[in-house]
């Protein structure tokens, strides 16, 4: 008996250690086999949008406002932007809605259609205002639009850019761009 327990204090322990070194093993074995599953902080590019990917795609874009609202649905793309609190130059602005176009139809293969809008938010009651909106397709989409909205230095858009976009201004964003 007296040579049992110099055993079982040896023995426990390192038995305890290679139960715990199988668990691990098995653990990491089992999220290695599953290849399909990638965490959200690694985004992949994929050209397909999903509702899978909506959140990891849209975040990956390099956006000076903030998305208050995503949605896809079978080939359609509806996204808000919201204005911040702080005053944001309307060059911004243009290159947010010009980033979201060109990803949209030149970064994917599936999106046939953009619903965009720019929301204002009254920070006191939470009431939202629409300044700007588009509902561009892809067939009408052209990259030299691009250009054309980067190149606007004011809250003014020509009526060719407006249609060419299907852009639409409300009077607020005139009284916030425009009248400045």
């Amino acid at each position: 008996m007296k040579y049992w327990k110099p055993v079982q204090a040896v023995v426990l322990p390192a038995s305890a250690a290679m139960l715990l070194l199988i668990l691990l093993l098995g653990l990491f074995t089992s999220v290695r086999a599953d290849s399909g599953a990638a965490p959200a902080f690694f985004p992949r590019h994929v050209r397909n949008m999903s509702d899978e990917i909506l959140v990891d795609a849209l975040s990956s874009l390099p956006l000076h406002l903030k998305i208050s609202r995503a949605d896809w649905d079978g080939g359609a793309l509806m996204v808000d932007l919201q204005m911040p609190e702080r005053n944001v130059a309307v060059r911004d602005i243009y290159e947010d809605v010009t980033s979201l176009f060109s990803y949209s139809f030149e970064g994917t293969d599936n999106v046939e259609q953009l619903f965009l809008r720019v929301m204002a938010v009254d920070r006191w009651g939470g009431k939202r205002y629409l300044l700007l909106a588009s509902d561009m397709r892809r067939s009408e989409w052209q990259t030299s639009y691009e250009e054309a909205l980067l190149n606007l230095e004011d809250g003014r858009i020509p009526e060719p850019v407006l249609s060419s976009l299907h852009l639409t201004v409300t009077n607020l964003w005139e009284k916030q761009f425009i009248g400045r």
